[in-house]
């Protein structure tokens, strides 16, 4: 596959001379396969070089595929400046998380209202079509799809693009579930992440903080290059971008960022070659064959989470109270308890889909009120949040029936607990659906 970079930024387009070697244009990747299929992969403001290139260079009708990792404004604003949605004879498939809130096109259209922009959206003249995606994979002509939510303060997801034997992540406002502990990834949204990469011949990684900076940015939703480093290293990678750059990371910086990962990876005697995007770089990428299928189930069912059942078991009525409130926009079933006696006592009455748990609890650990719950309503993976005050191993490790489904640290920051329910939900809600190849093209084709 033929790769190009047309936006390597993070949160805000930086232009000027600082920024002239890795670019300051925000998130745009240009993905074509051998048979032509092209995706574009985000449409921050590099997309507007982009479109300006596909209609110098393209035959018409143009025919294209937008996969958005979610519509943080970074990620979209190159929307409105993308030329061929002008123009009757493009086609143009867009792909998106579903944000529940909102819709796809609502998002793209909110950015270009009065006052902020000066053509109104249903002046478009190209035919669109809007898949919203969840959890799963599907088919884009004879490209393999997979999908997977990442750890970010809205919904937002991974793709993994596989045509023949090359196979491309792109991973981008993602950050660590658990600080790694002795090298090793004790959380299990880190080791599902690392298996979501596994032999990928070219990730595609958020990097966006040094070490040092993230410890004052916990929570902003974005990796570490260390971070970004090491899971490739996990996944048996062939090549890693770093991606997302800081918007004060001027040139200097990241070439420093960039020597300095391939010293790690030489300290860990790794195979991974390791190299910070940059704008205007293209490379054809080369398949090992090393392409395992991630999952079977399907991303295009719209599944929604309102009526989902969420017990809280915190004794703190405040904290429990903004869990609430926010979780109660999403339009789920809420009830709150303070101790374990009240939540064994109506689990099987409520029936719940997940579970937050708050630590400590008054009446006795959390170990024992998950096994319990598990056992009492017959469900051994009842999906169970535990908001915990320190990485304490024990806890992580647990048995299949005693361990949390997810972890978070508290103070608990609530935007990143809304998004892991959300996931949740939706993964415990939705009926798996395997599908063939050319039933999967199907249901592509009907939803557009």
């Amino acid at each position: 596959m033929y790769v190009r970079f047309w936006g390597t930024r993070g949160s805000i387009a930086t232009p000027g001379p600082q920024t002239t070697r890795y670019g300051g244009n925000t998130s745009c990747v240009e993905v074509r396969t051998d048979d032509g299929t092209l995706i574009i992969l985000d449409c921050g403001t590099g997309a507007r070089a982009l479109g300006l290139h596909l209609l110098r260079s393209e035959e018409r009708p143009l025919r294209l595929h937008l996969l958005t990792s979610h519509t943080h404004w970074d990620h979209i604003q190159g929307f409105p400046f993308f030329d061929p949605i002008f123009l009757p004879d493009t086609e143009l498939y867009l792909y998106a998380p579903r944000h529940f809130q909102y819709s796809l096109e609502e998002a793209l259209a909110g950015q270009m209202r009065d006052p902020y922009f000066p053509v109104k959206f249903d002046e478009l003249r190209s035919l669109m079509h809007y898949t919203e995606l969840g959890e799963g994979c599907f088919w884009i002509d004879h490209v393999r799809v997979e999908t997977q939510y990442l750890n970010h303060t809205a919904p937002t997801i991974a793709y993994r693009l596989s045509s023949g034997s090359t196979t491309i992540a792109y991973v981008t406002d993602h950050e660590p579930f658990w600080v790694p502990a002795a090298g090793t990834f004790q959380h299990p949204g880190d080791r599902r992440h690392i298996e979501f990469l596994k032999g990928a011949d070219l990730i595609i990684h958020d990097a966006q903080y040094t070490q040092e900076e993230y410890c004052g940015k916990v929570g902003w939703g974005h990796s570490t290059v260390e971070y970004a480093t090491d899971v490739a290293l996990a996944a048996g990678a062939a090549r890693l971008a770093l991606f997302h750059h800081d918007p004060g990371h001027d040139d200097n910086t990241m070439q420093g960022i960039e020597e300095a990962m391939g010293d790690r990876i030489a300290a860990h005697d790794g195979a991974l070659e390791v190299f910070a995007a940059a704008e205007g770089l293209a490379l054809q990428v080369h398949g090992r064959g090393l392409t395992p299928i991630t999952t079977e189930a399907s991303a295009l069912q719209r599944q929604s989470i309102a009526g989902g059942r969420v017990m809280i078991v915190s004794a703190d009525e405040l904290q429990s109270a903004s869990i609430a409130r926010v979780l109660g926009e999403d339009d789920l079933v809420l009830t709150r308890v303070p101790d374990s006696r009240t939540a064994l006592t109506l689990a099987p009455t409520m029936a719940p889909d997940l579970v937050v748990v708050n630590q400590p609890i008054p009446d006795g650990d959390a170990a024992p009120l998950i096994r319990s719950l598990r056992t009492r309503l017959g469900r051994r993976h009842l999906p169970v949040i535990l908001l915990t005050d320190g990485a304490d191993g024990e806890m992580l490790a647990g048995d299949g029936l005693t361990a949390a489904t997810d972890y978070l640290t508290n103070p608990v920051r609530l935007p990143t607990l809304r998004t892991r329910v959300r996931a949740w939900l939706v993964r415990t809600l939705a009926q798996p659906c395997r599908r063939s190849h050319r039933q999967a093209r199907h249901v592509r084709r009907a939803q557009s």
